[in-house]
């Protein structure tokens, strides 16, 4: 049994200047590859029980509070008027 004849220069780093670097890159890449998607689910990562439940603020959180203030200012404000036709209305009778 006869081993093939090697390419031009006989040795691995003369023969192509990327081919050792592709033997050695490419098993490695493979490994990694099955390494990262072997199933085994990730670790739990703890988070503090008040973080977990606590609500997620975003923009319009404020503009919706705004609202709201406003709206509870409304209903003063009619209730007053409403209070205040009362009195107009038991004067003038």
């Amino acid at each position: 049994m006869t081993l093939p004849a090697a390419p031009r220069g006989g040795t691995l780093d003369t023969c192509h200047p990327g081919a050792f670097a592709m033997k050695i890159l490419l098993p490695l890449l493979c490994l990694l590859a099955f390494t990262a998607c072997s199933g085994k689910p990730p670790e739990p990562v703890a988070q503090p029980a008040a973080a977990a439940s606590s609500h997620v603020a975003t923009p319009w959180d404020a503009m919706k509070a705004d609202e709201q203030r406003a709206k509870d200012v409304q209903k003063i404000v009619n209730k007053q008027a409403a209070d205040q036709d009362k009195q107009i209305e038991a004067q003038t009778q």
